[in-house]
């Protein structure tokens, strides 16, 4: 079953520098912490054992123990974030059960995602060797000079806005790291393509944005008020 094949990376090692002085993944929302969110609704669908969560190494004990708390009864397993994304991704790997031919890497800044979001992504990934949830752009889009002032428009129809999770073959994954060296990704997406693998969109289909000023806080309230963040 495609289930028992699938692995989760949660990258919870960011900084939160535009969030302010608070660490944004332990802020309370719907009565736990924003981290927790994904890893509550994945762990429903995935064995807990082939959830990996990579924190800050000086965070580690501070999340083990909210995890513990708010997440009584789910087996994880940590790795001490890197300097980099990728360096934590790669921690995160090492780590992975033998039993996951699939690997889903998704930022626990993204608290709406659902398993079922989750599960689509991975049928198409392992359709394809790789995949991605995202959402298309709907609003017109202008191409700015240093000045601010606009150069042309640009078409929207083939634009996406990548989110997570972003799910790959295993083996195609590794490999990509491998040969990455020192280039810097914004996501583990653009890894697999410098890598020459396909990658698909899978449409998100609702609000799935990420946490990064306090003002997406009030925005995910109102989305966890509405159900957003519970439905499987």
């Amino acid at each position: 079953m495609l289930k028992e094949k699938l692995g989760v990376i949660i990258a919870a090692g960011g900084s939160s520098q535009r969030y302010g002085d608070a660490d944004k993944l332990t802020e309370m929302l719907d009565g736990i912490p924003v981290f927790a969110h994904s890893i509550k609704k994945f762990a429903a669908v995935i064995p807990g054992g082939s959830i990996v969560v990579a924190v800050h190494r000086d965070n580690i004990e501070r999340y083990k123990l909210l995890a513990e708390k708010y997440l009584p009864g789910v087996f994880l397993h940590w790795t001490a974030g890197g300097a980099t994304r990728t360096q934590s991704v790669k921690n995160a790997l090492a780590m992975l059960p033998e039993s996951c031919s699939l690997v889903a890497v998704h930022d626990a800044a993204r608290p709406l995602a659902t398993a079922d979001l989750l599960l689509r992504v991975a049928e198409a990934a392992e359709r394809y060797g790789g995949a991605i949830a995202a959402s298309k752009i709907v609003d017109s889009l202008k191409l700015g000079d240093d000045g601010n002032m606009i150069l042309r428009s640009v078409p929207r129809e083939a634009v996406w806005r990548a989110e997570t999770p972003q799910v790959f073959n295993v083996e195609k994954f590794k490999k990509a790291y491998a040969a990455l060296g020192d280039e810097l990704c914004t996501d583990d997406a653009e890894v697999m393509k410098l890598a020459g693998c396909q990658v698909a969109l899978v449409e998100t289909g609702f609000p799935n944005f990420k946490l990064t000023a306090p003002a997406d806080m009030e925005l995910l309230k109102i989305c966890v008020k509405i159900g957003g963040a519970d439905v499987q």
